[in-house]
């Protein structure tokens, strides 16, 4: 069974305990579907929600990649220092 499998049941049980003690208590079908829809909806947007957010994380990620590349100049001018060194060297 999978985390989400799991996560739906979980989800079921809480919401049939919910019913099953409204009822209890004496709340009409009615209220109870009607909050039992909404409950489902809020899910549903949750999960819209964090799959927006992962992509978003996902598509920020990528510009990084170029500023490892805006990196490799900087090798180049210490390899400058190095033959500036040596033109000393050589002078003297």
């Amino acid at each position: 069974m999978t985390n989400e499998e799991r996560k739906r049941e979980k989800a079921v049980k809480k919401i049939e305990t919910a019913v099953r003690k409204a009822v209890g208590k004496g709340v009409s079908k009615r209220a109870i579907e009607d909050t039992v829809g909404q409950a489902i909806i809020e899910a549903t947007e949750k999960v819209a929600a964090k799959k927006a957010a992962v992509n978003r994380t996902l598509a920020k990620k990528a510009p990084a990649k170029k500023a490892v590349a805006k990196k490799a100049p900087a090798k180049k001018a210490v390899a400058k220092k190095a033959l500036a060194k040596n033109a000393v060297a050589k002078t003297i």
